[in-house]
């Protein structure tokens, strides 16, 4: 579903045989196309973290401006950061997420292996709330970073209340209204709620308003990732080889 949302929302596909091996290559230089506004070997556009955002877009099917915005939000790029929950990394993932995908928590910290982590949570959210197609591509993605924040359980229950009360499940706006409500016994005890109180809602609605604007912003000053990026970022020895695992 994530594939599918990012996919119709930016509207490329980056095609397996577009990639080249390094052994074509004649030279780093011909080998390297850097994109225009990358200033060579040291620049970036959005954070220092552009290269790997880009390698993760392209394995996942993400647009890479999206997993930079939720860098963004989550950490402001510091990949030294620790909640007080305990969430670790430029993406803020709790160290059961890690171990369910295989992490220790030392692993975890690593920038790329933190990012990776995020976007195979994003996936496995996607593929669990089972958006139908027709949703806008807005309101799916919201949903997704919603569970993202707020997790899988709160958002259920508030989709769930929404469809109830004869609201839309699938609107992230009816959503929201419904997660808010959480907070109140008339709710949050409702026969349809499995989770029980939920408190944070204001801190959800408030991430997925943030992290939705400043996607908007990247992508007003960053351009999708082309063939060639992933080209660079795959087998340049200079620019991305060091993300790989």
């Amino acid at each position: 579903m994530v594939k599918r949302v990012v996919a119709t929302f930016i509207s490329i596909a980056i095609s397996l045989t577009m990639l080249f091996s390094m052994s074509m290559c004649e030279s780093v230089t011909e080998m390297c196309r850097c994109r225009k506004g990358l200033v060579e070997e040291v620049g970036y556009v959005i954070s220092p973290y552009d290269d790997l955002m880009k390698v993760v877009g392209y394995e996942s099917g993400l647009d890479w401006r999206l997993l930079s915005a939720i860098a963004h939000t989550e950490s402001n790029f510091n990949a030294d950061a620790v909640s007080r929950r305990g969430a670790l990394g430029l993406m803020q993932i709790m160290p059961h997420i890690g171990e369910h995908f295989g992490l220790s928590a030392e692993e975890l910290v690593l920038p790329q292996n933190n990012v990776r982590a995020a976007a195979a949570l994003l996936e496995e959210i996607a593929s669990m709330i089972k958006v139908p197609q027709s949703v806008s591509i807005e309101d799916a993605m919201s949903l997704v970073l919603a569970c993202y924040n707020g997790g899988l359980g709160h958002v259920a229950d508030a989709r769930r209340l929404a469809r109830a009360y004869g609201a839309n499940m699938n609107s992230w706006e009816d959503v929201a209204h419904y997660l808010s409500l959480k907070s109140e016994p008339e709710y949050y005890e409702h026969e349809v709620v499995s989770y029980g109180k939920f408190t944070g809602s204001r801190q959800t609605i408030a991430y997925v308003r943030n992290v939705m604007k400043r996607y908007r912003r990247y992508c007003s000053i960053a351009e999708p990732a082309s063939a060639e990026d992933i080209i660079c970022e795959l087998n340049c020895p200079v620019h991305g080889a060091q993300y790989l695992l």
